[in-house]
């Protein structure tokens, strides 16, 4: 039986807890993204800051959109339907600071600013629907670019207060996908990602990408599972250089390379939701 996020994490520690004992000399790999830059990335878009609605695909081009605060950002649909934007239900200090509800009728185009730095989650609720169980946004049948979801990203930079330095994600136990979709911590800072499936997983950066976007690339990492070292293997990267860092694991998803996106290959387990998972770090 398929069980939350909530609950796995929790069963997560008291896991944790109960086998750092057994453990002797656990192999964790400690990885650190080299760079120079110590001050945040200052994105000066060179053209306007704009989503596009293509006709027949249902997506949003780009699928992450990078502005200041208070720049105008346009949705242009070409599609000859209407599309309705929603922020997904999850919200922190840095996720969906401010919901969105837009309608942008077929041929036509909507605009607004956002003025608080963070992420911006948004989908189209009338094609997709939302995974309590997993946090995420599913893809429905009758997109048109299925399994890929009509979903996009909308990345207000700034300083976002209160933001740890380090962060722990989990591969949950039984599920192709990560337990957390967002992460955000401060420059310098680390993430650790621990499998608790049975299988090996990978964490690499989405190919496509540029700064502010995937600014430096941290490499490509396997991480044992339980079938292999007891209570699974664990990883840690460092995080010298404040970006959006996209990355997924490559046994369960494939990177499309006109929408630099992943989608889920049909053997994952949550098919078709991917295994992906995005990094802040300012």
């Amino acid at each position: 039986m398929k069980i939350s996020i909530r609950f796995s994490v929790i069963a997560v520690v008291i896991l944790i807890c109960s086998i750092a004992g057994l453990l002797v000399g656990p192999r964790l790999l400690t990885i650190q993204a080299q760079s120079s830059v110590k001050k945040a990335i200052v994105h000066t878009p060179s053209a306007p800051a704009i989503v596009t609605i293509p006709k027949d695909r249902d997506l949003f081009e780009p699928f992450i959109l990078t502005v200041q605060p208070g720049e105008i950002i346009t949705w242009e649909n070409e599609d000859s339907r209407p599309h309705s934007l929603f922020t997904t239900p999850d919200f922190s200090n840095f996720l969906n600071p401010k919901g969105l509800a837009l309608y942008v009728a077929a041929g036509q185009r909507v605009s607004l600013s956002l003025f608080v730095p963070g992420i911006y989650h948004y989908y189209d609720a009338g094609l997709d629907s939302w995974s309590k169980t997993f946090s995420r946004v599913v893809a429905g049948q009758h997109d048109k670019s299925f399994p890929m979801a009509m979903e996009g990203i909308i990345w207000v930079q700034g300083n976002i207060p209160q933001l740890p330095s380090n962060a722990m994600n989990f591969v949950l136990n039984g599920h192709d996908d990560f337990a957390s979709e967002f992460i955000a911590i401060h420059a310098p800072g680390a993430v650790t990602w621990h499998n608790l499936d049975a299988d090996p997983h990978f964490v690499g950066l989405v190919a496509g990408w540029s700064a502010p976007v995937n600014p430096v690339d941290i490499g490509l990492y396997r991480i044992g599972g339980t079938d292999e070292v007891i209570g699974g293997e664990s990883i840690t990267v460092l995080f010298n250089t404040p970006g959006l860092y996209y990355y997924y694991c490559r046994n369960h998803g494939q990177v499309d390379p006109l929408t630099h996106r992943v989608h889920a290959l049909e053997m994952a387990s949550e098919y078709p939701i991917p295994m992906e998972g995005f990094i802040l770090v300012v």
